[in-house]
């Protein structure tokens, strides 16, 4: 068991919690979701990534749920196991920010077929061009702040906890 002084087991409790809330809000309400990242119609395999998505941080609510009642070695773990995760998911999503930039758009059939609409103005009312400013704006956007409110600040808080903290665990 923590010393009684140690803030993790309510802030292992209240991550749980917030990613109960986030995973059921990605897998029942993906919608909610996409519509940060890009205009509707939504293809069914984005829904159905961001619900996989969702039921993955529902996941990840359950080893913090049971960490939160464990000793020091169980804690330090799922603290690792979550940075990891943090980790792999702040790298994905900076590498989707550098293709962005870089001038790679939606990738593979899907993305070749959209371009190619867009090129002819078959896709709302704007010119082509236009449709892929928009929508990789609002890719950039979203992905922006997925990183500033979803990665960072757990990832900085997660460092700090590990490196300068261990007495908590």
């Amino acid at each position: 068991m923590p010393t009684p002084s140690s803030p993790l087991p309510p802030l292992f409790q209240t991550e749980a919690i917030l990613k109960l809330l986030s995973g059921a809000t990605f897998l029942l309400l993906p919608t909610t979701i996409l519509k940060n990242l890009t205009t509707a119609p939504y293809p069914a395999p984005s829904v159905a990534l961001v619900r996989i998505f969702g039921s993955q941080t529902l996941a990840f609510s359950i080893p913090l749920f049971l960490a939160a009642r464990e000793g020091a070695e169980a804690r330090r773990l799922v603290y690792w196991t979550l940075l990891a995760r943090e980790g792999f998911l702040g790298a994905a999503l900076v590498g989707q920010l550098v293709g962005s930039y870089g001038g790679e758009g939606e990738g593979g059939r899907e993305g070749e077929e959209r371009d190619r609409l867009l090129e002819e103005g078959s896709l709302g009312g704007r010119d082509g061009e236009e449709d892929r400013r928009v929508g990789v704006g609002r890719l950039r956007c979203g992905v922006w702040g997925w990183m500033v409110v979803e990665v960072v600040p757990f990832v900085l808080g997660r460092g700090w906890v590990l490196g300068w903290k261990g007495d908590w665990f």
